[in-house]
């Protein structure tokens, strides 16, 4: 089979007007999927610090009301505490079931406990 040969001109009008260049499309193909994985795990991470709010500090009574009425309703709670690391972001929140007390902390989902104590805030979700 003969290739056939096209001149410069052939060629740049081909290239401007008929040639559709996807552009990165084909070069997702490259990425390993440990790679994409970890670039989406690193992406929500980013986002999550990003959209963290710092909920204003609670009372003792609103808290123990909120504490209350989650263990009564069988309510999944959000628990954030006055932990932060050195650049002053705070933990990310808690969120689960309140399972009960162990002496001066609060159990959830029987994973988690926290001291009443670094308790900032505690609501429904």
């Amino acid at each position: 089979m003969r290739i056939p040969k096209f001149s410069d001109q052939e060629a740049e009008n081909f290239f401007k007007h008929d040639y559709i260049d996807w552009d990165m499309i084909k070069w997702q193909g490259f990425y390993l999927s440990d790679h994409t994985s970890a670039l989406s795990a690193e992406y929500e991470t980013k986002d999550k610090i990003l959209q963290r709010e710092v909920s204003p500090q609670m009372l003792l009574k609103e808290m123990t009301d909120v504490i209350n009425k989650a263990i009564v309703k069988n309510k999944i709670v959000k628990v954030q505490t006055n932990k932060s690391d050195s650049n002053g972001m705070f933990e990310f929140p808690i969120v689960g079931h309140i399972c009960g007390f162990i002496n001066d902390q609060l159990c959830i989902n029987s994973k988690s406990t926290v001291r009443i104590d670094v308790i900032r805030n505690i609501t429904f979700m």
